[in-house]
Parts: C-alpha cells; structure tokens; sequence
C-alpha cells in the first residue's frame, strides 16, 4: 500500500522519471516492475482471465480485448513464480493452452466456488506459540459475499485427539439398567474419551478454536502467510501465493501446478484439509 501511495505523491507532484526511479519501499528500479507486480489476489484473477490491462486499467466487458486469449497467453505467461523449478515449461505449456482454447477457454470465476484460502497464523495457547491453519471459503450472504471460515488445522490441537490405537472401550450394552452411572468410569479416562463416540464421528475443530478464544485459552496474534488452492479449473490444481521480492517476478504467483481428474478432487482437497 505505500508503495502506491508513494507513486501517487510522485505523480502528483510532478517529479520526472528520474527521480521516481528511486527505491520505492522493497522496491529498487523504475515503476514498470510496480505495474508488472501482481499486488493483490482479485488483481491475479483479473489478469488470468485477461480483464486489466498492463497498467492495472480494467478493460470494458464490450472490449475485445477482454478475455481475448492471444492477450491472455501472455499474462498468463508471467503469472508463475519463476523461480519454482518442479513446473516444467512442457506442464506450463499445456495449461496455458488448454484453458485459453478457443472453443472452450477456461477462466476463474470469483463467485462460483471451485477455490478457497488456507490461512497461517500464529496464536497463543496457554501463554506458548501455535501455529493454526484457517481454510476460508467465500460464501453469499444476505448482503453479497464474505469469507467464512470452514475448517481449522493444528498439529497442538489435533494432537489431543489423536489416539490411533484400536477403541477398546465402551458402554455395556446394559448401561441403561444402571442408569448409565458407568459414565463416572468413562469419563474419568481423559485420554481414551473419544472411544465412546459413534463410529464415523469426526471432531469439530471449529467449534473447539471458538471455544477456547471465548475461554480465553487460546489468543490470535498474527497471520503468517495466505495460499490459495484453486480447483474450479476443470482438470487441473494449482496454488497461488504472494512473492515479495525485488523482481518484476512477484506479488500473486502461480506457486504448484498440476493436471487432475475431476475423480480426484476430493481426494485432493482432503488431503489439503489434513483429512484421512
């Protein structure tokens, strides 16, 4: 943001070329790598679907250039971090050509689902440092849209419930002739409770983060970091991350690529959520 703002001023005030080739926050060269820095993530769609030009100037939807793929292809060119080696210019070449195919070109579509942000934080549980992950997907609301949280991961907090010995535990059949004063023993047992759950139950981690800010437990301190896992294009997955570095090649990257069928998506997005 203040390397905006600080353009702007140069602008403003009239101040040559020369001058405003200064350094510019992290920034060190002219104002083209300022242009060619994607800085926000609404901004990487808008030049993966080809709808801005390279100036940040938003094309009319009755312009021809908008979502016109021969421009497209060259955006899409310079989304990628660069300096990531696994994506092979081959795997590249395949997923520019598909999704900017004149028949069926491909485009991400904010509203429509098919994505969402994994979100790393950093809390205080009971005074020490945790790191907690926050998926957050975009959902409709009376008044538009809003970012909600839909899952949570946390090595600390999983780990008080990661009990993977068989359940040996349970209930007795005739638990209710007694009126179930069996649960005295059950629950005196802190670390083999969720043997008395029902078979197939899954713990809500979302409930827990929420109960244990409102305890006062557990204190939120900072986001780390924000990475975007993308599966509405049909066939393939990739992330996108923010790059802050002194490069035309930074801001809201394309960080992992890889084809997936459309039978392994949720395999895919459990195993992004840390689900078994």
């Amino acid at each position: 943001m203040k390397k905006i703002v600080f353009t702007l001023l140069i602008f403003c005030c009239g101040i040559s070329l020369s001058q405003a080739q200064q350094t510019i926050g992290n920034y060190k060269g002219d104002e083209s790598k300022l242009y060619a820095e994607t800085k926000q993530f609404t901004q990487f769609i808008k030049r993966f679907n080809n709808e801005e030009d390279r100036n940040g100037q938003p094309y009319s939807t009755g312009s021809y250039k908008y979502r016109e793929n021969n421009y497209r292809k060259k955006y899409l060119e310079i989304l990628f971090d660069g300096e990531n080696t696994s994506i092979s210019k081959q795997m590249k070449k395949n997923f520019i050509d598909e999704i900017t195919n004149k028949k069926s070109p491909k485009y991400i579509e904010k509203h429509q689902g098919g994505y969402f942000a994994e979100v790393s934080t950093r809390f205080l549980y009971k005074g020490k440092n945790t790191d907690v992950t926050l998926y957050m997907q975009l959902e409709q609301d009376s008044l538009g849209y809003k970012w909600s949280i839909s899952d949570v991961y946390s090595k600390q907090l999983q780990g008080l419930f990661e009990n993977n010995d068989p359940k040996k535990n349970f209930l007795h059949p005739m638990s209710h002739e007694i009126d179930f004063m069996n649960l005295h023993r059950a629950f005196g047992d802190k670390d083999e409770i969720e043997d008395y759950a029902y078979k197939g139950h899954e713990i809500d981690y979302i409930s827990i983060l929420f109960y244990l800010l409102k305890t006062g437990d557990l204190k939120f301190v900072t986001v780390t970091n924000v990475r975007f896992h993308i599966f509405q294009i049909e066939n393939w997955y990739f992330t996108v991350e923010k790059f802050e570095r002194d490069s035309y090649n930074s801001g809201w990257l394309i960080s992992s690529l890889m084809p997936l069928k459309p039978t392994d998506i949720e395999t895919m997005r459990r195993y992004v959520l840390h689900k078994k």
